[in-house]
């Protein structure tokens, strides 16, 4: 058989030929109509970093054919085009809208046309757009009041591994957290900022607190405002953490952290637990092009130790669940919905646990918060208006061990913890916002923004105290505090804003934010106008330089606990000498709820009543910016806040009777210089680094050191001095580098001066003047280090899941060091006169490791 094929071949070659070449003509030209293209889009900012949760529509003849998001690093690709002149249009809330035609050939090599993002309020000529050409970029940052960013991205890579968006920000220049978990933000408390998630105000509406945050894994970005001149912002008096969600991508991606848990091991023998802390992420498209899907949950278990109390009564046993749950809604091209909602239940044994208040003295708390949010966002020409309805709820109880009287004494404290609360605090929240299209007219380029919302809140609870005897070191009684009266409380409050705001474009060297705000509050019967202005310019012909001040007006709302004040236990003290005989007393003191004088502003109104307050600040900024190359950016700043109106409790003499008196007379002053340098190479190699020279002083017994959670038992003379996070001197150093053998190196740098700290007496009184200068923790310096290798593993995963996953999957190992130097940190301090051990600083953070384990699909 083959003889005879051999044979027709070699006879009729010229057939063949022609066979092989029309063969051959067929092939060519089904490959050719078979061929197809592929689009890269990379979106970064002007500091090229890159920029995630872009939309970017692909047309084609003006009609649109596909819609996708960039992922965490930028980027988005379409595949399966036929060769065309593709139209790429791409848009992010804050950013101006984009959009290039570029020619696509069949390859097969993706086409990358990269974009850099302008922000909507900056100044500039002109905008252009060129593929495969990022250098185009515009030096301005945006308008007077731009925020400090921080990406999801880069704060899991941190050395601390942090679990939520509390966690991230003393990453940050300007926000400390104490050795007791408070934070300050420039200057203020918790209670004095404002935390927005998605436009939605999520702090509790009892104690202005933010409560537990989103967990990390679902944050997109977090920008914190020192101050936003745009008038959108408000109900603070410090700071602005505004955090923007993850919402699902065109592929399903899962996550899995920490499944290990970190066990307890002493003297070489395994003892239990010290932690556990797995976190499960998952996101991608229900529906292509329709539904997107984003969860985000955490369960953790914690034993947090204090060194200075033996093993195993030195734990505080906490237990924490945080759910984060977000869809969004493609409706069409002109509408999307977006809706969150946010679980976080969470308790605690033996809260406040240290040296002086052993496991009996402490309390427990139990804690829910919930928050549900819907968003529709509407763009009809070039207009955008955006609904917002938010519900947040917040419960939180708090107990004692047992029914023992409280002891104070200059070593130890014994008994139990004197309070008990129970509390139930609810917000509703109405918003609307138009962002209008730009309006030219001989002053420039107007970009408008109008906004109007209600808020409804209430807050009901109870409050109970028990004795407090107060004994020195011999344990003859010195002072006892009894409390008799108080009954539950029911408070309720509406809220009303109106805003418009105004960014002008003069001309490509300069631009002015200007913009009112109108807020009242029913429950103080406060109502104020707030003005703002702000001013941005590049004064030198390079256009690199930008300088940026601007002036604000901006007020805090009340919480709901400072309203309570009336139905709490009034306390009823007596001094006794030391042979036991009483020296002073019984003294009942009354509460009072002071009012405050009418103003002389036009600008604010209040009704003469108790309670009438109204905390505000008055600031201003001055920055500069200039990237020295394109790998090193420096920033310049100074600020300077001075609040008045602050809500402070103190003893005081009323009418001949003795009172703890609830007045708005506070008053504190912020001051801050800040350099912070970021440098970028390779990548998404970056170091930033910053110095912050500040002071803050002010009055020490604001509000919430006494009707917050966890109220101090003993309440002393106000003082006007340092206040608790006054930090003279901050160097912060952070970021990732690449190392050889694919290992990645996060190094978390951290040196300042001590907190200030008070002295006090057998009877629990201030010596001297609290806080002062003289009276510091040692300075503080910490290197944290995190190694990290990712090792890829080969496996059809979307067999296991039936999902249309990657087949590769990688498994991350992480080694973290805290306090490699060993450096002396100590976050304790015998403090009182009466104590042997008095000016003693104990309680060390030792060098300590740890191994981590994530798998990423």
């Amino acid at each position: 058989m083959l003889k005879y094929i051999f044979s027709f071949a070699i006879g009729n070659r010229n057939i063949l030929l022609r066979l092989f070449c029309l063969a051959a003509l067929t092939l060519s030209s089904l490959v050719a109509s078979a061929q197809t293209a592929s689009i890269r889009i990379v979106t970064s900012d002007e500091q090229s970093q890159p920029v995630a949760a872009v939309t970017v529509e692909l047309r084609l003849g003006g009609k649109l054919i596909a819609l996708k998001t960039t992922d965490e690093r930028g980027t988005v690709q379409f595949d399966n085009l036929k060769p065309d002149a593709y139209t790429i249009v791409v848009s992010k809330n804050g950013f101006e809208t984009l959009q290039i035609t570029k020619v696509i050939a069949g390859n097969n090599t993706p086409t990358i046309v990269e974009f850099a993002l302008v922000p909507q309020i900056k100044v500039r000529d002109k905008v252009d757009v060129k593929a495969t050409d990022a250098s185009q970029n515009n030096p301005i940052e945006q308008g007077a009041s731009p925020s400090t960013d921080l990406r999801r991205e880069q704060a899991k890579e941190m050395a601390t591994r942090p679990d939520t968006v509390r966690d991230t920000l003393p990453l940050l220049p300007g926000i400390v957290r104490t050795d007791q978990g408070e934070l300050y933000i420039f200057g203020g408390g918790e209670n004095r900022s404002a935390l927005i998630v998605n436009y939605a105000d999520v702090t509790d509406p009892a104690t202005g607190q933010f409560g537990m945050t989103v967990p990390i894994d679902s944050v997109q970005t977090i920008n914190v405002f020192r101050t936003p001149y745009l008038a959108q912002y408000g109900r603070f008096t410090a700071g602005v953490v505004s955090v923007e969600t993850r919402r699902g991508g065109e592929k399903w991606n899962f996550e899995l952290n920490d499944p290990f848990p970190e066990f307890r091991f002493l003297g070489g023998h395994l003892r239990g637990l010290r932690e556990a802390s797995p976190r499960l992420t998952f996101n991608g498209p229900l529906f292509k092009d329709k539904l997107y899907f984003s969860q985000g949950i955490e369960y953790r278990l914690s034993k947090q130790r204090v060194l200075s109390l033996p093993f195993p009564i030195n734990e505080t046993v906490s237990e924490t669940v945080n759910s984060f749950t977000q869809f969004d809604y493609i409706a069409s091209q002109t509408n999307s919905l977006t809706g969150t909602l946010h679980i976080a239940p969470r308790k605690a044994k033996f809260f406040n646990l240290d040296f002086f208040n052993l496991r009996p003295v402490t309390p427990n708390f139990s804690a829910r918060d919930y928050t549900g949010t819907l968003i529709d966002r509407y763009t009809f020409g070039a207009n955008l208006l955006e609904s917002l309805v938010s519900v947040k709820r917040a419960d939180q109880d708090v107990w004692a061990q047992g029914s023992d009287e409280m002891t104070l004494t200059p070593t130890n404290n014994y008994g139990n913890y004197f309070n008990q609360q129970e509390r139930n605090s609810k917000r509703v929240e109405l918003l609307e916002m138009i962002s209008l299209a730009p309006i030219k007219n001989v002053a420039g380029d107007h970009n408008l923004k109008f906004g109007g919302g209600v808020t409804l809140s209430d807050n009901n609870g109870s409050y109970l105290a028990r004795p407090i005897n107060i004994r020195n070191r011999a344990a003859r009684l010195l002072k006892r505090i009894e409390f008799a009266g108080g009954a539950p409380y029911d408070l309720s409050d509406s809220e009303m804003i109106l805003f418009g705001q105004d960014h002008l474009v003069v001309n490509p060297k300069i631009a002015l934010d200007a913009g009112a705000r109108f807020e009242r509050q029913s429950v103080t019967g406060v109502a104020r106008v707030i003005p703002r202005m702000g001013l941005v310019l590049m004064p030198f012909g390079n256009k690199q330089t930008v300088i940026r001040t601007g002036y604000g007006l901006f007020y805090d709302r009340v919480p709901l606990n400072v309203l309570a004040f009336d139905k709490y236990p009034e306390q009823i003290v007596t001094r006794y000498d030391e042979s036991g005989t009483i020296i002073d007393g019984p003294r009942r003191f009354l509460n009072i709820t002071d009012r405050v004088a009418a103003d002389r502003w036009l600008l604010v109104g209040r009704r003469n009543a108790a309670g009438n307050f109204a905390p505000y600040s008055t600031t201003w900024t001055v920055e500069a910016e200039h990237p020295f190359t394109k790998n090193l950016r420096l920033r310049l700043g100074y600020q300077s806040s001075n609040s008045h109106g602050l809500v402070v409790l103190d003893p005081a003499e009323v009418e001949k009777q003795n009172a703890l008196v609830l007045s708005g007379d506070g008053q504190s002053r912020y001051r801050q210089f800040e350099t912070t340098a970021r440098v970028s190479w390779g990548g998404e190699q970056e170091l930033l680094l910053s110095y912050v020279r500040s002071r803050s002083r002010g009055d020490l017994n604001e509000f919430n050191n006494f009707l917050g959670s966890f109220p101090m038992p003993v309440v002393r003379p106000n003082f006007h001095t340092n206040l608790t996070a006054d930090l003279p001197n901050r160097f912060l150093a952070w970021g990732l580098v690449k190392l050889p053998w694919k290992i990645q190196w996060a190094p978390l740098v951290e040196y300042r001066n001590g907190f200030p700290y008070f002295t006090l007496d057998a009877e629990q009184n201030y010596v001297g003047r609290p806080n002062i200068d003289e009276t510091r923790y040692p300075n503080f310096f910490s290197l944290d280090s995190r190694f990290t290798r990712d090792f890829e593993i080969n496996k059809p995963v979307d067999k296991i899941f039936r999902l249309k996953l990657q087949d590769i999957y990688s498994v991350r190992v992480s080694v973290s060091v805290f306090n490699l130097t060993n450096h002396f940190n100590p976050p304790s301090l015998h403090n009182n006169v009466d104590d042997p051990q008095f000016g003693l600083f104990f309680g060390q953070n030792k060098r300590r490791f740890r191994l981590d384990f994530d798998i990423i699909f």
